[in-house]
């Protein structure tokens, strides 16, 4: 099955086959937003804390922040940012925010799901997580974001965000 994406601005992709799974979706989706010309990027002028000082794609940016080097204070600008777009702006934005957050939600599921299966309804879940909690709880829509940024295997999964007394995604 071949799949046709259309872009910004014209530009079009063929895709061979529909992605198998929430985060393999998301992928595709972010590659496409975060390459070219009129790709999702953040200012590192703006941002500072030893960025370059030029527009920085934010698939470039997802890799500079999973770095050993990179702070904590680095990336909760970063998160501050993206957060603050994907609230006002939505659509591309919130894509920006999960792409760059993937690494760490892929560690999540692998650290909980057994099977395929499971794994795609934890996909689901996480991705859900990432929408609600940016729409309905920006200021903590931060924390979370880095709290999954940060995650490695061993740690306890990021804590559910809370509006109003019930869990987001509920």
């Amino acid at each position: 099955m071949r799949l046709l994406v259309v872009l910004g601005q014209g530009a079009t992709a063929v895709l061979d086959a529909l992605p198998p799974s929430p985060f393999d979706a998301l992928e595709t989706c972010f590659r496409l937003l975060s390459t070219g010309p009129a790709c999702l990027a953040l200012d590192g002028r703006q941002l500072g804390h030893g960025l370059p000082a030029r527009r920085i794609p934010l698939i470039e940016l997802r890799v500079l922040l999973q770095h050993p080097a990179a702070t904590s204070d680095l990336q909760r600008a970063v998160l501050e940012e993206l957060v603050h777009l994907a609230s006002q702006q939505r659509g591309r934005w919130i894509v920006g925010v999960a792409g760059v957050l993937l690494p760490g939600l892929r560690q999540i599921v692998a650290s909980v799901a057994v099977g395929r299966r499971a794994a795609g309804h934890v996909e689901a879940d996480l991705l859900e997580l990432i929408r609600d909690a940016i729409a309905h709880w920006p200021s903590g829509a931060s924390q979370l974001a880095l709290s999954v940024l940060q995650f490695r295997p061993g740690q306890p999964a990021p804590p559910r965000p809370r509006a109003c007394g019930r869990p987001l995604g509920v």
